[in-house]
């Protein structure tokens, strides 16, 4: 008992200094600055344009063709919050352009949801002690999520949902009821609707789905109950799911997969003259030179891995740090590298692990695998600079933490496990002081 007390204020101070650092980087972070595909007031295109729209009464289905509109492809449930917001803000008699700043309430609010779901995950995948504090001081102080909490685009209210969509999957295998499968559909509704990319994590679900049915095949009743829930599943989530898809489809002969990638010919971000060798393994003119993601010049970005790592850290900031700050962020880096080399493999041994968390562990793979091959298919299919930004995937977050947390647990008392955990901690000191340093120090972005 006294244990189980430790390891709540444990967990609990980490949530305080989780949602502290988030806070801290909302406030000493600029409207404009590390945003992505916002454009500007009164443009009519981006993602301001895309919440203006709706603020100005705009349909929840366009008349025109979205493809013709920069971000008014993507599903309109976010941009529909941000007005709804703009609009009370503005009611309260708040200045236009100040209004449009205090989205980032919004936005710092998913961001401390998805943290506190993180923890749930963790919980209910069965992790304890030092498990359970490893796994998730990575969800609590992963820069990603500091910068999602500023980031007015769709990114973190899409993480949100699917992270939810991940806990209710878990807690309706445990328990098979109406009530969890119909949160899973509520969920992945919510998350289709802000970011098509959220269609990833249903092979996952559906895997757990297709595992209990036949686990349980020979129980009469529980099977009739499986299948009544399966279709009423089927019934709320698919139609309402692929109606977006489907209407500007038909309509404007908008891709499945449509990103604005695809119009754009000619562009200084452009690494399609990279071979498949330099940008999976190169290393010369470019990836190196600076902790920054270069997007233009002759030491642009090309390797996908280099580039994942600085986003993972820095989004796509132009850093100006100097003296032990740049110190700090070179060691961060580096830790952070190290952190997600050894990933890897643990979380792709999930996929042959047996026993009694077979499924969970099953599931967790399953998530990884194919979000990492939708991400190197999409660095492929539109080889831009951009294209390779950590934010696509931060759903691996989650399936790294896990992955470690079963390492640990099953490792306790070898040095190894205790060398892991000796390494998160170092990872997030360092990641608070160096986002407590960018504050200070200059930046661009």
């Amino acid at each position: 008992m006294e244990r189980i007390k430790d390891e709540k204020v444990q967990i609990g101070i980490v949530t305080f200094w989780g949602v502290l650092m988030r806070l801290g980087y909302v406030l000493y972070t600029p409207f404009m600055m590390g945003q992505h595909d916002l454009t500007v007031l009164g443009s009519g295109q981006g993602h301001l344009g895309y919440i203006e729209y709706f603020l100005e009464g705009g349909q929840i289905i366009h008349d025109f063709d979205p493809m013709t509109r920069y971000q008014f492809y993507h599903p309109p449930l976010s941009h529909l919050l941000s007005a709804a917001w703009v609009r009370f803000d503005l009611f309260l008699g708040t200045p236009y352009e100040e209004a449009f700043e205090h989205l980032q309430c919004l936005s710092l609010l998913y961001s401390v949801i998805t943290l506190v779901l993180f923890g749930k995950i963790l919980a209910e995948l069965g992790f304890r002690g030092r498990a359970l504090l490893a796994a998730y001081l990575l969800a609590a102080f992963h820069p990603t999520f500091y910068l999602f909490a500023g980031s007015i685009n769709n990114d973190g209210l899409c993480l949100m949902f699917m992270t939810g969509a991940v806990l209710y999957t878990l807690r309706w295998y445990r328990k098979q009821s109406m009530g969890n499968i119909l949160l899973i559909s509520l969920f992945l509704l919510g998350g289709i609707w802000t970011k098509q990319n959220t269609f990833l994590i249903t092979p996952a679900i559906g895997f757990v789905f297709l595992y209990v049915l036949v686990k349980n095949w020979k129980d009469t009743a529980l099977r009739k109950d499986l299948l009544i829930q399966f279709l009423v599943f089927g019934a709320a989530t698919v139609p309402l799911g692929l109606a977006w898809s489907v209407y500007n489809y038909i309509k404007f002969g908008m891709p499945f997969d449509f990103t604005p990638a695809a119009l754009t010919e000619f562009s200084s971000q452009d690494v399609g003259g990279y071979t498949l060798g330099q940008r999976l393994f190169g290393l010369k003119d470019g990836p190196l030179r600076q902790l920054s993601v270069q997007f233009r010049g002759d030491f642009k970005d090309y390797n996908i891995g280099i580039t994942l790592l600085k986003t993972s850290v820095f989004g796509e900031y132009i850093l100006m740090s100097w003296g032990l700050e740049y110190a700090c962020l070179i060691v961060l880096t580096i830790v952070n590298g190290i952190l997600a080399v050894f990933s890897v493999p643990a979380v792709l041994s999930l996929g042959k692990a047996g026993g009694r968390e077979l499924l969970e562990k099953r599931f967790v793979f399953l998530l990884y695998v194919i979000t990492m091959a939708f991400y190197i298919r999409f660095c492929f299919q539109y080889p831009k600079v951009c294209s390779m930004d950590f934010r696509y995937i931060a759903l691996t977050v989650l399936t790294g933490s896990a992955a470690f947390g079963w390492f640990i647990k099953e490792h306790e008392e070898k040095l190894a496990a205790k060398a892991l955990v000796a390494l998160v901690v170092i990872w997030s000191l360092l990641s608070i002081g160096c986002y407590i340093g960018l504050g200070i120090t200059p930046r661009a972005g």
